[in-house]
This record gives structure tokens, C-alpha cells and sequence, in this order.
């Protein structure tokens, strides 16, 4: 059967062709062991339709987010075109949400059919059913997943994506799926089940095969909780050690220690980012973060001390948020002083407990133009608000919104940055002709 699997671009995207398409190259990979033929089409980057390489196929897999839906049921009409009789399934995050949060009508009727959850399996057994096939398919995965082939690179140009570890083009990869914690912003435990794994040394083995293969030697793992169990870790760093590879990965503040940090400078990590998402206590608790402000500031700490770049992410305007709150996280960022940082605004998304429970969160109205909710988008000096709530409506909070990262952009990162992270420096350094007072060394 042939099967073209579709990444859609995504327009207002500060760097829309970051990292390959993991997930799609992963369901390609499960595909193709059953002998299909597979054909991965990454539109990242491409705005025109007139660039979009879609082929004559009999199923057509599209993932989506939640800003790029419509654009997604633009390319679905574009696959019908190319073949009228050709089934259209679409998948992701974001699908899942509505799907899980019964919300089936604001799926584009141009699907005939949804992926909720992991795409490995669930696909293989729409495939199995076509032509008629179900509306819905879920399938998840085992915990071992060494059963699962996996991604062949070869379905890509590798060379086509900017994401570097230092100057060395990196390459995104996974040694584990889910994620044990329920923060109130996030949706990820609908995709997954459990945690599930690879083993140390099928990772390691797949690393060695990339080295000698594609001479790549820098990795972003996107686990989104690497040092969640500690023994495999330390296996998997033990055998990655004497590879002489460089990697940056997600730590988990309340959970690592300075030990963790010191074994993963030894294996070859680099950079370390974590979601400290605010410098409030109020909002960490409203988010369910589990976390102290004084933890934040230590994972921060540990790593400076190790000499690993430190890099934070930060949430504004999650329900509860105002002026001081705001003001907290200002102080946070003079005290620690990150070497670099990612700003988003809090968006509503589906299955999320914000868009559950929201009287629970003190949320009066959340807005559904999914095309508006954009954590961050053009220059990385603007984003989004999609709720009112009983501290502030969305035109007050986009007001300091915009004040706070008015205020960010005075701080100049530091370290190795991506090439839109050097172009935005660049910008914002011809912003501010004048700069503003010295912000202090930090912790």
C-alpha cells in the first residue's frame, strides 16, 4: 500500500525546520517493517502550496497541532485532489485532546479518520482495516519498546534541519515516551499510558549506528523527563560515556540532583533545560509543579557550577497570573540571571485541566480560534492570550505579556545558540540602542 505521511509547516513558527519529524519517522519505521511502501513529506519551512511534494497515494497520515488544524485540512483537500479516493487520517497531540475531551466537531470533517495516541500501532491496524475504516484509533504502546523499529533517517534530508549542539548539527531522539507528572497546563498523559522505554543498550546501539552512518555526533534527546529512572540512566550514560558523543536533554527540577548533573557532563551533555515556568510560588502551585522556587533556583545553580549551559522555559499568563506575579519571576530572572531562556503564553489546550476544570482555575471565558493560540511566534517577542480570567481579561494580561517580554529583551544570552536564537540577539540588540543597567552575575 502506499502511504504518504505529512508534517505540515508551520507559518508563524520563530524556526519552523528545527528538528525532523520524530514521530512521523517513527510510524514510517513501523510501517515500512510490515512492507509498505512509505513515503515522508516534511513541509516544515514551506509556506506555498506551490512547494508542498505531495505524491499519489492510497492512505494520507497528517499530523497537526492545534494553530496549524486548518492548515492541515488545507493539505488533506490538497491529497484529495491528487487522489479523490484516498483515505485521509490525521494525528498528534492536539487531535488527541479533542478527541479524549469528546469535542469530534471541531475536527475538519476533510479526516476520515483520527489517531489518538502513539501512531506506531494504531496505524498498522487502520491499515489492516482499509479500505473501511474507523473513525477512531488507539493502540498504545508496550512498556519495552525495543520492540519497535526504529526511525529510518533515510526518508529525509538530514541536512535540511538547523537544530546544532555547538556548531554540530544535532539530531533529535528519544529513549523514552510519557510522563509521570499532571501538570495543569500540560496534556501529554493522553498520548501515553505508562513510561515506557528503551534499553540502554538499544539507545546506545542506534547512537553508534548514526555515528557511523551519518557522522553525527551531537543529539537532542526530547525525553520529556530524561533522568526519570535513575538506574536505567546511568546505564544508558555509562555505555554513551566512551562514545564521545555531545547531547542537551530535559531535567526535571524537585527530581535530579547535582550527582545526575555531574554523570551527564561525564557522558557528554552540554546544555540542560527544565520548565521552571515561573518565579511565583502561587502560580508553581496553581500549574500542580510539584516544585519550589528554591529548587528552581538550584537546578540552576548546580548546573552553572558543572559549567552546563543552563537554559529555562518560562509560562506566562496561566491562570492566576498578574503584575506581581510577573514582578516574582522578574525577580527570579535578576536573582538566577539563565544563561539562556524561552518565553510561551499559557494557551487552554484541550484535555489540559485548565481546559477541563476552568471554574477550578478561575477562568471565566477560554477563547476557541485555534489559530490564536501561539505560545510564541515571529520574533519571539510576542504570543498569545486565549482566556479571561477573574484576575485579568486577555487584553490586560497581553498587555504585560508584552511588558514582561519587553523587560526580557534587555538580557543578552549566553552560550551557543541556534542561528533564529543569534538572529533574534541581533534584533534585539537593535531595539535597545541604550542598554539597560548591569542585570548581575546571578547565582
Amino acid at each position: 500500500m502506499r502511504i504518504q505521511l505529512i508534517h505540515p509547516p508551520h507559518p508563524d513558527a520563530i524556526e519552523d525546520r528545527l528538528d525532523v519529524p520524530l514521530g512521523l519517522l517513527c510510524v514510517a519505521s513501523s510501517l515500512r517493517k510490515e512492507g509498505h511502501d512509505i513515503d515522508v513529506c516534511d513541509l516544515s519551512g514551506m509556506k506555498k502550496k506551490e512547494e508542498w511534494n505531495i505524491t499519489e497515494a492510497d492512505l494520507y497520515g497528517i499530523t497537526s497541532y492545534i494553530p496549524t488544524m486548518s492548515l492541515s485540512a488545507e493539505i488533506a483537500r490538497a491529497c484529495k485532489e491528487k487522489n479523490p479516493k484516498a483515505k485521509i487520517v490525521g494525528g498528534g497531540a492536539n487531535f488527541t485532546g479533542l478527541i479524549k475531551s469528546s469535542l469530534e466537531c471541531l475536527v475538519p470533517e476533510i479526516f476520515d479518520s483520527i489517531i489518538v495516541g502513539p501512531g506506531e500501532l494504531a496505524m498498522l491496524d487502520l491499515v489492516s482495516d482499509m479500505p473501511d475504516i474507523n473513525y477512531i484509533y488507539e493502540h498504545p504502546l508496550d512498556k519495552n519498546l525495543d520492540c519497535y523499529p526504529n526511525p529510518n533517517y533515510e526518508s529525509i534530508d538530514l541536512s535540511s534541519y538547523n537544530r546544532k549542539i555547538g556548531d554540530s548539527l544535532s539530531l533529535s531522539m528519544l529513549t523514552s515516551r510519557g510522563c509521570p507528572f499532571r501538570c495543569a497546563f500540560c496534556s501529554i498523559y493522553t498520548l501515553y499510558k505508562h513510561m515506557s522505554y528503551r534499553s540502554p543498550k538499544a539507545v546506545a546501539k542506534e547512537i553508534s549506528h548514526i555515528i557511523e552512518t551519518y557522522g553525527i555526533r551531537s543529539f537532542n534527546f526530547q525525553d520529556d523527563t530524561f533522568l526519570i529512572d535513575k538506574k536505567r540512566t546511568s546505564e544508558l550514560l555509562r555505555l554513551l560515556t566512551p562514545l564521545g558523543i555531545s547531547f542537551r536533554c530535559h531535567g526535571r527540577v524537585g527530581l535530579d540532583t547535582k550527582e545526575d548533573y555531574q554523570r551527564l557532563k561525564e557522558a557528554g551533555c552540554t546544555q540542560i533545560c527544565w520548565g521552571i515556568e515561573s518565579g511565583s510560588q502561587f502560580i508553581l502551585d496553581r500549574m500542580n509543579k510539584n516544585i519550589t522556587i528554591e529548587q528552581n533556583k538550584q537546578v540552576i545553580r548546580w548546573a552553572r557550577e558543572l559549567e552546563i549551559l543552563d537554559r529555562v522555559f518560562i509560562i506566562t499568563g496561566f491562570p492566576g497570573e498578574n503584575k506581581d506575579t510577573l514582578e516574582e519571576t522578574k525577580r527570579f530572572i535578576e536573582e538566577t540571571n539563565p544563561s539562556q531562556y524561552f518565553i510561551s503564553s499559557f494557551q487552554p489546550y484541550p484535555r489540559t485541566d485548565v481546559w477541563n476544570s476552568p471554574k477550578k482555575y478561575g477562568v471565566k471565558r477560554i477563547y476557541y480560534d485555534f489559530s490564536q493560540y501561539l505560545q510564541t511566534f515571529g520574533d519571539g517577542m510576542k504570543g498569545k492570550c486565549n482566556i479571561d480570567t477573574i484576575w485579568t481579561s486577555r487584553e490586560e494580561m497581553a498587555g504585560l505579556e508584552n511588558d514582561f517580554r519587553g523587560w526580557m529583551s534587555y538580557r543578552k544570552s549566553r552560550g551557543p545558540m541556534q542561528e533564529y536564537e543569534k538572529k533574534i540577539e541581533r534584533l534585539k540588540s537593535r531595539r535597545h540602542e541604550s542598554p539597560r543597567r548591569d542585570l548581575g552575575g546571578g547565582i
